[in-house]
């Protein structure tokens, strides 16, 4: 199987997931949110894992000082635009209550089984497996340069906080109905995605 045609799964799996969600499962906003947050956390593990195997190969001083700057920087630039995005959604919902929301996100029931039980696994065995089919059985950690491991990263954490921004300005603004709002994030990413997987 191609990388172009493993990222095209994963990028149809991270469309479908929240769809089924919203229509079958109750999931608002927020439970979306969550799901990608989950994904971008999973995204920063890959990122630390790839990173790790490169410099265990090459023991490259350059390469080990940029990936601790680019991934703590990548890291920083997701949690600012994690917490715009959750302050955006305050605006629509004053009365949201993050932590509860990340409870019941992860104990919501399903088919009697809780959520936490089925999802988290599936997203992480989803990244999991894409590491290991393009990464380690191609053995790209060895002509991979670090820059190209960490830059992906860190162009997508300017994406989203740039996505963060807008968001905020426009929800201060305007109160979009939920249903725009999930439409435009599940749009915006599997886009953003497509087109990554077309310059691959």
């Amino acid at each position: 199987m191609t990388q172009q045609r493993l990222f095209l799964i994963q990028t149809l799996l991270e469309a479908i997931i929240p769809v089924i969600g919203y229509f079958e499962w109750g999931w608002d906003l927020s439970f979306i949110l969550l799901f990608y947050l989950l994904d971008a956390l999973l995204a920063f593990g890959i990122l630390l894992a790839k990173g790790k195997k490169r410099l265990s190969h090459s023991n490259n001083a350059t390469e080990r000082t940029l990936f601790a700057k680019q991934s703590v920087s990548g890291f920083l630039l997701f949690t600012v635009a994690i917490a715009g995005i959750a302050l955006s959604i305050t605006f629509l919902q004053p009365e949201l209550d993050w932590w509860n929301r990340i409870v019941h996100f992860l104990t919501y029931k399903e088919w009697g089984i809780q959520q936490g039980y089925i999802l988290v696994p599936l997203v992480v065995l989803n990244g999991v497996m894409v590491y290991r089919q393009q990464f380690l059985m191609t053995a790209r950690y060895r002509t991979l340069e670090m820059s190209a491991i960490t830059r992906p990263f860190l162009v997508q954490g300017f994406v989203l906080l740039g996505a963060a921004g807008i968001l905020l300005g426009t929800t201060a603004l305007i109160q979009f109905p939920e249903e725009i709002l999930i439409t435009a994030f599940i749009l915006g990413i599997s886009v953003y995605r497509f087109l990554v997987i077309r310059s691959a």
